[in-house]
């Protein structure tokens, strides 16, 4: 660490030396000089997690959960030599190709993977504080770049928007943290694009901002990826709006769709290998039968407003919130913060102020969810019911606001004139009386509440003196922004120390209220280690899978088949899972019924004190001191022959067909479709799991049908002795299974889906046109 930022150092003197000598038209080395603060700054934030001391989430929460297993399934499918298409570890088989989180394609992510494959748990953690950082880097230079503001009240925008509360709510859910954290990259070349004087600038902005998209879209999460795209839609048509009077409107009009539309075509062909199989994906899950009230699901309660001022009001961590709502983010982002940007709206009432209210509002109505109507409106869109959680719009609104923060800023460190310095003091007498009303009212009232519950019950003490806390910190942060507005109006000190003032107050404001939330004391993922348990199961004959699904996620962090190889029925919960599958799963009646056979399941692990079938399952290691496993006697192999094929004409009918008491899967198979002439039997002699699919060498006996206990998914392929035989045939629901004539042969099924295929052609087109449009800019020469 120290190396680096020695390092860093370096390369700002090196550039101020060049910018000295004529060498460099522009002063980098203050931009590199704030980028380097930035990361001092993250450092500081977040030093107890950065030293080892702490973890965080305390919990772990989904990137622990979730995003730890899949990253290590992915870098060891890759160090493998095999792209991580299918995940064969959960829920019975799973198509991660198709799960636009999975993130294997993001470059970050992606290079993690390949120099280090058994990265630990920590590697997150870093990648989650870097993204922060990258985040707070975009935002700067989008500021300084972008929209030409001065580099200290910048730095103080990047500062309230890196560490706002969607950033510190999400620090576990890496992926949209990383998504978001585009968000001002992307604006910087497409806000400069619709301003830019001519069509070549204009096109050269509209490449950069696509493929800055393309990016962020690989991060792995398409809700932000959302949000992302609805804000550019929003800036768009508020900056067109604003010019509806205008002589060029209606070519302004036509530019602005241009650019637009092609850097939305240039990020969904960059994005087209992840984009294709989560669009088919999509239509195939639990989401898909969402209704609006799972839709609407984490709005932005109006009760929880109050922390916009107190963000503690109910409890900021999840340790400690109370409310009768679920917790989500509230938007923080400081007191000073929001007091400049109400400056912005008094100082500067011009076109670029009131865009940016309009994108703060808007964004914040969408992000209220149930509790407004527009939320429900843009449900009617295709795809956007699949997406809940609109509180977490919320960004945007961070976002917006930290823009207008750094207008006020800057306006307010500039000569004012009368009117301008008439407005001014207006406001800050408005935030003096405001200070004293809460020194005057709200603090003894908080105080008085704390007096009056303390014979009450224990937790209502406890939410009391959390709102107390909270009330005494909104109070004294209040108190330091009207001094601070005093100053700046007395001319107490230069504009520029006014300024480092504001960076300083907006980051001790931040951390205080947000820095030492959620931390842990132990590694979550120690979660996983149940060495003597997992040793048993890999000592076991294979391939079979295991069932976790027995409420134990207290114990047995439900996604440890996947980082420990084990093939597991359950996960964690993910609405992104199979619809059939699951439907398959409760249609099952219990665990003593043949379709429960048919998952190839043959332990079973569950508390000691778990009641099971008896006559079917049997102890065989009790060797952990909280879990034992069961096995079942009567699991069906992976693949078998049976002999008799029964058809179905179509999936329900299939369903029906499975559920006939007198259906035995061990020696009749339900094809959807024309049934296939079977006449004998069989034996398979080997079956060995390939990446991505599997290899099985049978013996028929005659025209034969070989079911694989394998879901069913488009894009598997299947193969006899090495030639193509198409698509397996859909069997007992949600399994695979093939015919064969008599003889031995080599079986593969393959899962190798075309959209996969399709989507990197389309990628290297969207590079293509991406570089072409670059290259040619050295000639055009942009204006910006």
């Amino acid at each position: 660490m120290i190396l680096v930022i020695v390092l860093w150092l370096v390369v700002v003197l090196l550039s101020q030396q060049a910018y000295r000598r004529g060498y460099l038209r522009s002063p980098w080395h203050l931009d590199l000089a704030a980028v380097g603060l930035l990361g001092l700054a993250t450092l500081g934030f977040f030093w107890r997690v950065a030293a080892g001391q702490n973890w965080l989430p305390a919990d772990g929460g989904d990137l622990v959960s979730f995003l730890f297993p899949s990253y290590r399934f992915a870098a060891a499918s890759l160090r493998a030599g095999a792209w991580p298409l299918w995940n064969p570890y959960l829920y019975g088989g799973a198509p991660h190709v198709g799960d636009i989180q999975a993130g294997f394609l993001y470059p970050p992510n992606l290079l993690l993977f390949l120099l280090r494959p058994d990265f630990s748990y920590d590697a997150l953690q870093w990648l989650s504080m870097a993204h922060i950082w990258f985040a707070g880097v975009g935002m700067y230079l989008f500021l300084v770049r972008g929209l030409r503001l001065g580099r200290v009240p910048a730095l103080a925008g990047a500062v309230a928007f890196m560490f706002s509360d969607g950033f510190l709510v999400h620090f576990g859910n890496l992926n949209l943290n990383a998504t978001m954290a585009w968000l001002p990259w992307v604006f910087w070349p497409f806000v400069r694009a619709l301003q830019a004087p001519t069509k070549r600038g204009a096109w050269f902005g509209a490449l950069c901002t696509g493929v800055l998209l393309g990016v962020a879209i690989l991060a792995g999460h398409i809700q932000a990826v959302v949000f992302i795209v609805m804000a550019l839609l929003f800036y768009a048509a508020f900056a067109l709006f604003q010019r509806r009077a205008d002589g060029d409107f209606r070519a302004a009009a036509v530019q602005t769709a241009l650019t637009t539309g092609v850097c939305f075509l240039i990020a969904f062909l960059i994005a087209a290998p992840l984009l294709l199989p989560a669009f088919q994906l999509a239509g195939q899950t639990e989401r898909e039968a969402w209704n609006y009230q799972e839709a609407a699901g984490y709005s932005l309660s109006p009760a929880q407003w109050i922390g916009w001022l107190i963000p503690g009001f109910f409890g900021r961590g999840p340790q400690f919130h109370w409310g009768a709502w679920p917790r989500v983010e509230v938007g923080y982002l400081g007191i000073l913060p929001l007091a400049l940007a109400a400056l912005a709206v008094v100082l500067r009432r011009d076109r670029r102020t009131w865009l940016w209210v309009g994108m703060a509002v808007t964004s914040f109505v969408i992000a209220l969810g149930i509790y407004a109507i527009p939320h429900g409106w843009l449900t009617l869109l295709p795809g956007f019911g699949l997406l809940r959680a609109p509180a977490r719009f919320i960004y945007v609104t961070d976002f917006a606001l930290a823009v207008l923060a750094t207008i006020g800023l800057d306006a307010v460190l500039q000569p004012l004139l009368a009117e301008e310095r008439r407005r001014f003091e207006d406001f800050r007498r408005v935030i003096g009386y405001g200070t004293a009303a809460v020194f005057a009212v709200a603090v003894p009232l908080a105080y008085l509440g704390l007096v009056l519950v303390q014979d009450r019950d224990a937790a209502l003490v406890s939410h009391t003196s959390v709102a107390l806390i909270a009330v005494l910190t909104f109070a004294g942060l209040l108190l330091a922004t009207y001094v601070w507005l005093t100053a700046c109006g007395r001319e107490w000190t230069t504009p520029l120390m006014l300024a480092w003032l504001v960076v300083a107050l907006i980051y001790l404001d931040l951390a205080g209220v947000g820095a030492y939330q959620d931390l842990g004391n132990a590694d979550p993922s120690a979660a996983f280690d149940r060495p003597a348990l997992i040793g048993y199961l890999e000592s076991q004959p294979g391939p079979a899978r295991i069932d976790s699904r027995t409420d134990i996620e207290a114990l047995w962090q439900p996604d440890t088949a996947l980082l420990v190889g084990l093939e597991d029925v359950g996960g964690v919960a993910n609405p992104s899972a199979l619809a059939d599958v699951a439907r398959y799963w409760e249609g099952l009646g219990s665990r003593s019924s043949r379709l429960y056979d048919l998952l190839n399941v043959r332990h079973v692990i569950a508390r000691k004190d778990v009641t099971l079938d008896w006559d079917k399952f049997a102890l065989v290691f009790d060797g952990d001191p909280e879990l034992n496993v069961y096995e079942n006697r009567d699991a069906l192999p992976r693949a078998f022959f049976v002999t008799q094929v029964q058809a179905a004409p179509d999936h329900e009918a299939a369903w029906a067909a499975i559920h006939d008491p007198a259906f035995d899967p061990a020696t009749t198979a339900v094809v959807e479709g024309a049934a296939p002439t079977v006449s004998a039997g069989g034996r398979v002699t080997n079956v060995r799991e390939i990446p991505n699919g599997l290899q099985v060498d049978v013996v028929a006996d005659g025209p034969a049908f070989l079911v694989l206990s394998q879901h069913w998914y488009p894009g598997w392929e299947v193969s006899v002795d090495g030639v193509g035989q198409g698509t397996p045939l859909r069997t007992d629901y949600v399994f695979q299974g093939a015919p064969l004539a008599a003889g031995p042969h080599t079986i593969e099924a393959r899962f190798a889906p075309p959209l996969w295929r399709a989507g990197w052609a389309l990628a290297a087109l969207g590079w293509l046109l991406a570089g072409v449009g670059v290259a040619a800019a050295r000639f055009w020469r942009p204006e910006w």
